[in-house]
């Protein structure tokens, strides 16, 4: 069995349901918060130093560069779901298998990819029709982030790996040193040298190598579960086919996520670089806006993760219902916000003597997507609770309906509406998703939830178990509990 220094873990089957999950899940959201700040503070120095041109270049980069980084991140993100769920269980041989399995796997798939997407950065701008103008800072930006793609995915899974365990304020503090590196390093480089927009790239991954480091040293001296000596390197081919099967489908739901942002930006692109950066601050405004419920759900999902390892069905339905409620309070709060506060949030992104029409296509977009709050925490809700028990075929659909929506609404709404229309295909994507997600929650709960057994996992013969997800989206542990056969 492996120690761990006193405060370095937590065991969220224990203690009341409510309070553990709020206290665990805060510096999820903080860090949700910091973690959309360190993008957008890329876009306030540039728009208020370089102008709208440059501007309109890393919000036409943002989706392409996501896309890619995103897919690093749910890898790493679905690793960290199968830990918390070993964890549960007190299995810490498996754990470590886990761990390194996951690590080397996923090590080398980047270095691949970000090989290959530097050599087309400019071919990914091209496809999406962006603006001539627009396109050499785009492509600076997107070559250097994806040159240093190795370190968003290591950065990544320390986090999500340390959140698996029930350590959730390391990351966050790192995470928050990252932040205000990178934004010194931003009015460094962007205002004081001749860099530009590369220079805004060049602290990004300057700052994320900074949390890398950071994370190694601490999980070296604080969180021994997690440290990999020599010899505890291996790959495990069973555990890399778990590993894929949760972190590819959580990789491809954030592919498909950007991949709709993409093809709504080709939309965008057609009304001019007003409307693009108007609908860019727009978009990192609305991200900012839901990093608390974001975060909250994150963290949900280790609650619910750990809680299926331990067999404890009592504590998952409680811990749902409680944030049901939450989901309820979150959107009403924010929508007051869109609503009253969207011009003045506008005027940061832009620099004096920019044109209005970028404030106020973004203060209009940021008020009507308010609208569909309520069905974002539904869905977020929703994926929660999919990913933490392993059903992650309605966690992916989920997110498929949500896309499919908005691309499909925005190009139809804005064919009969005009530019109006295409904001308002955003919450109605959500709508879609939301009763989407309701209908898979009922189904999950009576396929899964309902007949779950306790923890069969707790006797020494099963410390070895390994999960393995079959074709069917059923759990089969190797152990004698017939209801995970």
């Amino acid at each position: 069995m492996y120690k761990a220094s006193k405060h370095s873990t937590t065991d969220l089957t224990q203690g009341r349901h409510f309070a553990t999950i709020a206290k665990f899940a805060l510096p999820f959201m903080l860090s949700d918060f910091l973690q959309q700040l360190y993008n957008a503070v890329d876009s306030i120095i540039i728009g208020q130093n370089l102008g709208s041109v440059a501007l309109a270049g890393i919000g036409v980069a943002t989706p392409i560069m996501s896309i890619v980084m995103n897919f690093l991140m749910g890898l790493a993100m679905g690793t960290g779901v199968i830990l918390s769920q070993y964890f549960g269980r007190g299995d810490h041989y498996t754990l470590k298998r886990v761990l390194t399995t996951g690590m080397i796997s996923g090590g080398v798939f980047t270095v691949a990819a970000s090989a290959i997407c530097v050599g087309l950065s400019e071919y990914f701008l091209i496809w999406l029709g962006t603006p001539q103008e627009a396109i050499p800072p785009a492509a600076s930006y997107l070559k250097i982030i994806f040159a240093g793609g190795v370190f968003t995915f290591l950065y990544n899974y320390y986090m999500f790996s340390m959140r698996a365990v029930g350590n959730s304020v390391a990351p966050l503090v790192f995470l928050g040193a990252g932040v205000v590196l990178n934004a010194v390093l931003d009015i460094a480089l962007v205002v004081y040298t001749p860099l530009g927009i590369e220079g805004a790239a060049i602290a990004t991954i300057a700052a994320q190598a900074l949390s890398v480091i950071m994370c190694v040293i601490y999980v070296r001296k604080r969180v021994e579960i997690l440290h990999i000596g020599r010899k505890e390197w291996v790959f495990d081919k069973r555990l890399f086919s778990t590993c894929m099967t949760y972190g590819l489908t959580v990789g491809l739901q954030q592919v498909v996520v950007y991949a709709g942002r993409i093809a709504v930006q080709g939309l965008v692109n057609t009304y001019g670089t007003d409307v693009m950066a108007g609908v860019n601050n727009a978009t990192r405004l609305d991200a900012l806006m839901q990093t608390p419920w974001r975060g909250y759900t994150n963290a949900l999902t280790n609650y619910y993760a750990q809680n299926w390892g331990a067999g404890k069905k009592m504590r998952i339905q409680l811990g749902f219902k409680d944030s049901l409620w939450l989901a309820v309070v979150n959107a009403a709060v924010f929508l007051i916000v869109g609503i009253f506060l969207s011009t003045p949030l506008s005027l940061a992104f832009v620099g004096e003597g920019e044109s209005q029409p970028v404030v106020d296509v973004g203060a209009r977009f940021l008020e009507i997507t308010t609208y569909g709050y309520i069905f974002v925490g539904i869905i977020l809700l929703s994926q929660a609770f999919f990913k933490g028990v392993g059903m992650m075929k309605c966690f992916f659909l989920t997110t498929v309906s949500s896309i499919a929506g908005r691309v499909a609404f925005s190009y139809l709404f804005d064919h009969f509406w005009g530019i109006e229309g295409m904001y308002w295909a955003v919450p109605a994507s959500w709508v879609l998703a939301g009763c989407v997600g309701i209908i898979f929650i009922v189904y999950t709960y009576f396929a899964r939830i309902k007949r779950m057994p306790p923890n069969p996992f707790k006797s020494p013969t099963c410390l070895n178990a390994s999960l393995i997800i079959t074709g069917k989206d059923k759990i089969d542990i190797t152990s004698s509990n017939d209801y995970y056969a």
